[in-house]
């Protein structure tokens, strides 16, 4: 664990105006006139449009600075974390903060955060810091082309992806949390276990049908499912779990352990290791998304980059257990 004198340093904000329906530029005074009274030096980035994460994290980091603070959703987190990571600075210089003002808001369940911006500054002001693992998901599509896309949460291959897809292509007409919940039943309504093969480099092997695949660094995925509840965001590992294909009503019976996390230990089918790198291959289109962010469709080779960010957390993880 890291501490940082906070109030030493400026902090460039980058604010997704568009989170939350689109809320987060209202909630945005407040927050600034808490910050100036406690004397936390920063300046605002606004970004408008998908990709303004990635472009203004990494002319940030070109230019010098390295106290980032991603202030949206998870989405917001994924693009700033890429922009990070495609800079070419050393990444362990660089620290990070996240101001919750997105929907979902996954990544910061395991970190224990508060679940306003207003209590999360408190929590900043503490400078408690840790050295955060990061995966990298390179998609290589059937013509060849090589796409990278770092995570700091979970990536997700199969069913995961299929709800993202839904959710972005063809949202229902709500607002909030219904449209994941009403995505992802039209998703299992409709899905079609895809034919894999999945190695890692501990050994381990899987060919045959999934419903899903989980790449996890933190634990909570989908609005608070929990899909890996012993990651650990700093043990220098990459949860690797397998769900093979299951009928809709195993599924359905199920759902209560796989949002408590629970479904790991008692569904028998499920396949888990812990590892370093990991390849997916399939003939079919299996989709993938990390943090929410669609991939390119193609075979997957995942990657971790150990204790490589500084990030703000609210818990400790050294000898920690679930």
């Amino acid at each position: 664990m890291e501490h940082l004198q906070v109030k030493e340093y400026c902090w460039h904000i980058l604010l997704n105006i568009n989170a939350n329906e689109k809320k987060c530029e209202k909630r945005w005074q407040p927050i600034a006139v808490k910050l100036q009274s406690l004397g936390i030096q920063f300046e605002l980035h606004r970004l408008t449009k998908p990709g303004d994460g990635i472009a203004t994290a990494k002319s940030l980091c070109e230019n010098g600075i390295r106290h980032l603070v991603a202030a949206g959703g998870d989405g917001t987190l994924n693009e700033v974390v890429n922009g990070i990571f495609t800079s070419g600075v050393n990444t362990k210089e660089v620290w990070l903060a996240v101001l919750p003002m997105g929907r979902g808001n996954d990544w910061i369940r395991t970190h224990h955060y508060p679940k306003t911006p207003e209590e999360t500054i408190d929590l900043w002001t503490k400078g408690q810091f840790m050295q955060h693992d990061i995966g990298l998901v390179t998609s290589t599509t059937p013509d060849q082309q090589v796409y990278d896309r770092y995570f700091i949460n979970i990536a997700g291959f199969g069913f995961d992806a299929d709800v993202i897809y839904d959710v972005t292509y063809h949202p229902p007409h709500l607002f909030g949390f219904n449209v994941y919940v009403l995505s992802l039943l039209k998703s299992l309504l409709s899905h079609k276990p895809k034919a894999i093969q999945v190695s890692a480099d501990d050994g381990f092997s899987f060919n045959g049908k999934v419903f899903m695949v989980i790449a996890a660094i933190c634990q909570y995925n989908g609005g608070g499912i929990r899909e890996a509840k012993y990651a650990v965001p700093d043990d220098g590992k990459i949860d690797l779990i397998v769900v093979p294909a299951m009928r809709i009503p195993k599924v359905l019976k199920n759902m209560k352990d796989m949002t408590s996390g629970d479904h790991i230990d008692k569904i028998k089918e499920i396949r888990m290791t812990l590892t370093t790198q990991a390849e997916i291959h399939s003939d079919q289109l299996l989709r993938a998304e990390t943090e929410g962010e669609l991939l390119k469709f193609g075979d997957y080779h995942i990657k971790l980059i150990p204790n490589s960010l500084n990030v703000l957390t609210a818990i400790s993880f050294s000898q920690q257990t679930a």
